[in-house]
Order: C-alpha cells, then structure tokens, then sequence
C-alpha cells in the first residue's frame, strides 16, 4: 500500500508523542488534527504542520479519507471516538490506554471494529520495551524455572498507571487468561478528577491477586502506599527476575545456572514508534495487533474485578460479568 493518512483525535501531550512515533515512519503521513480547545488545537496545527484542524472529530472523521485514526481523548469519550472512527472506513485505530472505564464500553467498541473490519490497538507501548520484551522471550526460555509469582508496582491508580502495570503482567504470563481476582481499594479522600483522568473516579491505594488458568499468580499494587517505582519481579522455580529495579539494570535475572546476577543485552528501540509499525502490519496482514483490542479489554477485565471485589468483599470468577465500572458505584453510594 502507499501512504498511510493519520488523523489524530485529542491534541494534547499523549496525541504529541503519537505523532513524533508516525512522524518517524516511512509510509505515514498526519494529516489532520482534531480538539475541542482552539487553542490547542491551533498550536498543534501550527506546530506539526498540519492543512486541516477541526474542532468535532466528527467533522474530520467525514471530511478526511483516513487510514489511521489516533484516539488521544480522556478516558470517557474512547468508546465514542473509537466507535465512530470505525465506522468512517478507516483501516486501523490507536485508542490511548485505559482503552475503556468499563467493559460495557469495551465491548462496544471491538463490536464495532469486528463489524467494520477495523483493526484495534490499545496504547500499551510497553510491551515494545527492550527490557519488558527480553524479559518475556527468558520467561519462555524457563531461564528461572516455571513461573510461580509475578509482582508489579507503580504510582497513581489502577486505571492511570495501573493499566500498564496489569496489562504488562498479563504480556509477561503469554496473556493467558484470568482465573479469579481478590482486590481491595482504599478511597479515602473520594477522589475525581485525578492527574490526567479528570473525567474520571480514582482510588488512593488498590491491591489485586490474580490467578491465572495456567496456575501464574500475579499480585499488583497502585497508589499512595504502594511502591512507587515502575517496577516489576517474577518468582520462579528455580530463579528471580527483576525488571526497572531502581539502580540497577533495567533487567536481571539470578537461577541456580547461573554465577549471581546475569544482565542480558538489551536491543534499543523506540516503542512508540514499534506500536505504530505493528498497527501498520496488523493492517496489512490482516491479523490482530499485539496489544488488540481484546487484549486490552482483558486487563480491563482483571481492574474491574479488583474494584468488583472490593465491592462486594468476595473473591470474583472469571469472566467477569459486571458491565459497569464497580469504582464509580462505590464512589456514589450505589449498591
């Protein structure tokens, strides 16, 4: 095919990164921008040389014959803009992380990608990560034995920095699916408008086991009194393996094979750019992308099953049946 037309929903930050990573590609061309806020809007025009802008995504999803449509809104308005971009003819969607806030919209939105035969990709760059990457390919190595435990951290919560850390403990367990979930949430000081979701209820603390069908067990921990660092560790039979530990590599693993810690050379890449390169092969292979929006909806699936848990103070089977974010009941006092 020749040059792949982008347009961009959402003029922000987030839409900046996206468009630096096609800007970088070959065979891709940004064409138009869309944002509500004229003066962003305005400035990302100018700035990325951009013919068009519009202020309704509307407007520029029937006016400009896109191929790639980048959604880089607040979380509550993706179902929307992915739903619409799909049904404009268009052949492939970045839908920013979290893809969704909760499964109902979720499965909207990979309904109307299946029906336009529209491939969708969720923004979870990190599974292009040299470290997170390896990590994986020495996991299926056994180069520490079977995987017992994986244990993931990070700041803020489960559906801004969170979603990451599910869905890369998900990445590094092959994606196998979810057993059950126990999860408990501290809310505290009832927060909305968190950080950069300010359509959204936030947590101040979560804590979340899963099991996974293939016997992997994965405990995750966001917020106030989590640990902050990025970070992950994965137990084994015979090993450990930590990813992103402060002050060391970005990657080490210690087994009974080996003399102390061993540190894997790692490949440098630019995984934004890596994300955009796969939705352009997955397009044209006509085959999911790696980080799908099925994938994506299956970490959505295990955040929503921690907030279901802590709801209801029980643990939650597999699938999860709740279509609404169990969160936003709590936080408004529904039952």
């Amino acid at each position: 095919m020749g040059t792949y037309k982008v347009g961009i929903i959402g003029c922000g930050g987030i839409a900046r990164e996206h468009a630096r990573a096609y800007g970088k590609i070959q065979n891709v061309k940004l064409v138009a921008g869309a944002e509500l806020d004229p003066e962003r809007r305005e400035k990302f025009a100018k700035d990325l040389g951009l013919a068009n802008s519009y202020e309704n995504y509307q407007d520029m999803l029937e006016k400009e014959s896109l191929d790639i449509v980048s959604v880089c809104t607040w979380p509550k308005t993706h179902c929307d803009a992915v739903t619409k971009s799909a049904q404009s003819g268009c052949k492939g969607i970045m839908c920013e992380k979290p893809m969704a806030t909760n499964l109902g919209e979720a499965d909207q939105m990979i309904k109307a990608c299946k029906e336009n035969n529209v491939r969708l990709a969720i923004g979870h760059h990190h599974r292009f990560d040299p470290q997170l990457a390896k990590a994986k390919e020495l996991i299926n190595e056994k180069v520490i034995g079977d995987v017992v435990l994986l244990w993931g951290h990070c700041s803020l919560d489960l559906l801004n920095n969170g979603s990451h850390v599910v869905d890369m403990i998900n990445f590094l367990n092959n994606d196998q699916q979810a057993d059950w979930v126990m999860g408990q949430i501290d809310t505290r000081n009832m927060r909305k408008g968190y950080v950069n979701h300010p359509d959204m209820f936030a947590e101040d603390m979560a804590m979340g086991r899963i099991c996974y069908k293939n016997g992997v067990r994965a405990t995750v921990e966001l917020g106030e009194f989590a640990p902050q660092d990025w970070q992950f560790h994965i137990f084994g039979t015979d090993g450990i393996m930590d990813v992103n530990r402060p002050g060391s590599p970005a990657l080490r693993f210690m087994s009974a094979n080996t003399n102390g810690w061993t540190v894997p050379e790692l490949k440098p890449c630019d995984p934004r750019v890596d994300e955009m390169v796969e939705l352009i092969k997955a397009i044209e292979e006509k085959r999911e992308h790696i980080s799908s929006g099925q994938i994506g909806r299956n970490g959505l699936e295990i955040i929503m099953a921690v907030f279901e848990s802590s709801r209801t103070r029980r643990l939650v089977n597999f699938p999860l049946d709740v279509k609404e974010n169990p969160l936003e009941a709590m936080m408004k006092g529904e039952n």
